[in-house]
């Protein structure tokens, strides 16, 4: 019996994140005119709460905080490039539903209950199916919100067929404390404590959180704009890309 069960994007597509895609993914979001936005309304956050308190809500200081934000997204960005090109990982957020890894998991209990259902298709000598196969079909819920986060704090090694096994997000740690640290000839002495270095690092990587969220459930909160501004929906999120 073959096992060339396919539920997601065909293995020969080609996913691996080369040098060239790297490199523009970190100019993109950490010099490019999509850095200037970001730290053009994360300033502005900034200055309603008047964070420092040193600078006043004021053009000068809102400008001060605008120049920190943009300083913290370069240094974030070159930090996680040299990282990951180090390392060689990819630190690109993948759904629950789209995980090289969940999608073999599902092949294999898939191919492991077609052998228990129909025995004369089996290889000779395969092993038979364990109980907890059908484990791996099921509770996708639960399983969706522990993949937020665990896409979070490890990324995939970068391979040409995208399933790369998965690393400590080494690089996005790296960016977080480099964006932060980055921000140090602006902020007053006051703020350049390490505690409070490590506060703009948690920050930051609350962003991170963000984007897996809302890579994970964007077919949800599409359908919900979609009910909210009476626009057609989207597909509902399912596993391994079954209709």
């Amino acid at each position: 019996m073959s096992r060339l069960i396919s539920y997601g994007p065909d293995p020969d597509s080609g996913l691996q994140l080369q040098a060239k895609q790297r490199f523009l993914d970190s100019v993109t979001g950490s010099v490019t005119d999509q850095a200037v936005l970001g730290a053009a309304i994360f300033g502005l956050g900034a200055q309603i709460i008047k964070s420092p308190s040193e600078w006043g809500r004021t053009w000068d200081g809102y400008g001060r905080r605008v120049g920190s934000r943009y300083t913290q997204a370069v240094g974030k960005g070159a930090a996680q490039y040299i990282v990951g090109s180090i390392l060689k990982d990819d630190p690109r957020f993948v759904a629950y539903r789209d995980d090289p890894g969940v999608i073999k998991k599902r092949q294999e209990a898939v191919y492991k209950l077609t052998e228990r259902a129909a025995p004369n298709l089996v290889v000779p000598g395969a092993q038979p199916a364990a109980a907890q196969d059908l484990e791996a079909l099921t509770h996708d819920g639960w399983r969706r919100f522990g993949h937020v986060w665990w896409d979070v704090i490890t990324v995939r090694h970068s391979t040409k067929e995208g399933n790369g096994r998965r690393i400590p997000a080494l690089s996005r740690f790296a960016g977080e404390f480099g964006g932060a640290y980055a921000g140090y000839p602006w902020y007053p002495a006051a703020e350049n404590t390490f505690p409070q270095v490590g506060q703009r690092a948690a920050g930051a990587f609350g962003t991170a959180v963000l984007q897996s969220f809302f890579t994970e459930y964007k077919p949800e909160i599409t359908n919900l704009l979609g009910a909210i501004f009476r626009r057609g929906n989207q597909p509902k999120s399912t596993t391994g890309g079954q209709p």
